[in-house]
Order: C-alpha cells, then sequence, then structure tokens
C-alpha cells in the first residue's frame, strides 16, 4: 500500500514538522493567554483568578510568563529542539490547573465550573506533556541513529 503525502518524508523530516505543528501549536495557545491577561479588566476576572492574580495585583506577571513561553517555544523552533518551549506550556497550564482544583477542594466542591477549570487547563497541560515527551524521545533515538551511523563510517 502506498503512503501518501507527508508520510513519504523520512522519520527525521516528520519529526521536525511535528515538532515544529506543536510548537507553533504551544506558541499560539500562549499568546492567547498573554493576550487575555493583557486586556482583561482585573474587575472582570472570576474568583479563581482574583485569588491567582493576587485581585489583578500581578495580572502583569501572568502576562510575561505567558509571553515568555510563546518566546521559548518560538526559540525552540529556531534552535531546533523542544524542551523548554512545551516545557513552560505545560507548566504553567498544569500550575493554573492545580490551582483550580485546589480552589474547588478547599471550597468544598460546591462550584462546579472550577473543576471544569481545572480540567480545561490539566487537559492541555498533559497533552503538551506527552507530546513533549514523545517528541523528544523521537529526537534523542534520530541524534544516537546518526552518532551511531558516523562511527560505523
Amino acid at each position: 500500500m502506498k503512503r501518501l503525502g507527508i508520510l513519504n518524508l523520512p522519520p527525521s523530516k516528520r519529526v521536525v514538522i511535528g515538532r515544529n505543528i506543536t510548537l507553533t501549536a504551544g506558541a499560539i495557545y500562549a499568546l492567547s493567554r498573554f493576550l487575555y491577561y493583557a486586556t482583561v479588566n482585573p474587575a472582570e476576572l472570576s474568583p479563581a483568578q482574583d485569588l491567582f492574580t493576587l485581585n489583578g495585583h500581578i495580572i502583569g506577571v501572568w502576562t510575561g510568563v505567558w509571553f515568555a513561553a510563546a518566546v521559548f517555544c518560538v526559540v525552540d523552533m529556531i534552535n531546533r529542539h523542544t524542551r523548554h518551549g512545551l516545557s513552560a506550556v505545560a507548566a504553567i497550564a498544569f500550575g493554573w490547573g492545580m490551582g483550580y482544583l485546589l480552589v474547588w477542594v478547599f471550597t468544598g466542591f460546591t462550584d462546579f465550573s472550577l473543576f471544569s477549570s481545572a480540567i480545561s487547563w490539566l487537559t492541555p497541560a498533559g497533552l503538551a506533556f506527552g507530546l513533549l515527551l514523545k517528541v523528544t524521545a523521537l529526537q534523542d533515538m534520530l541524534k544516537m541513529a546518526a552518532d551511531l551511523r558516523r562511527a560505523n563510517d
């Protein structure tokens, strides 16, 4: 059976394409969060967001953190690796997800929207972390194979 399109490319090329797609998605996600925190009116934050931003006082910190994560994703594309950008996106999303989950637990499980928000943050964190592990493992395997080929030549 003949493979079509991108599947005809060698694995090393597909890893690069997959890495860049993943990093682009991570950068777009981080930029969307950056734009949200850069433009949101602190009076419109949810009670949990109020807690995480200290009543809006450190909203600029979160704006900067998300912007830095987007920059790390772009730098990783340029430097041909994946570790820093996706690690930043996954870590920040995981932190927010755990924050929502803890608020839900410590407020007596009464506001299900907190649990929903926790899942909405933890899911992309898990996806990004899983992709990070997979892509970096593939990159390491390809590098080891190339090193072995060079050693045998």
